[in-house]
């Protein structure tokens, strides 16, 4: 098919005038939302710097006592998943070490919650933060198709605006 055979086929349609121009530049403007919320798990899903916290007690020791060390992205840091187990001392070669049981500890400097620190999605719950990232965009897609239906069957002007109310 030539370009010439698609302007033969809207040709009853006439040129574009100010209406074309005025629905044109309003439907994009409300397009310009849909960015922010696709890259907006990104910033939500972060897993931000964290450690095990500490037991009752152990707040004032250093942490190189409570916490082992491991090697992260050619890193060395304290770990994120294990803590020491029984009470602080100076020799931690031959420490046993268990799972963070009382929770973790997040650094607030980049972000002051995220859906990570909220819920504790690390360690062994780690592989929850892409599913809610898969879940989050299947809602979109479903949420689209649905929309499109209900936009089909009534009003489109009315659908956007009920849809605008929704999300804010």
């Amino acid at each position: 098919m030539s370009s010439n055979y698609y302007e033969e086929r809207i040709a009853f349609l006439g040129e574009w005038g100010p209406f074309q121009w005025t629905v044109f530049l309003l439907l994009s403007i409300s397009a310009i939302p849909n960015g922010h919320v696709g890259l907006s798990m990104v910033f939500l899903a972060d897993t931000p710097p964290h450690h095990c916290r500490l037991p009752e007690g152990a707040e004032e020791m250093p942490l190189n006592m409570s916490l082992p060390l491991e090697q992260v992205n050619e890193q060395i840091t304290f770990s994120r998943c294990q803590r020491y187990i029984g009470a602080p001392v100076n020799d931690t070669s031959d420490l046993q070490t268990e799972g963070c049981i009382d929770g973790w500890e997040y650094s607030k400097e980049q972000y002051s919650s995220t859906i990570v620190s909220e819920w504790d999605l690390v360690c062994q719950n780690d592989w929850k933060v892409p599913l809610s990232t898969s879940l989050f965009f299947l809602g979109v897609l479903i949420g689209s198709f649905i929309s499109g239906q209900i936009s089909d069957s009534t009003s489109f002007c009315e659908i956007q605006f009920h849809l605008h109310l929704l999300l804010g």
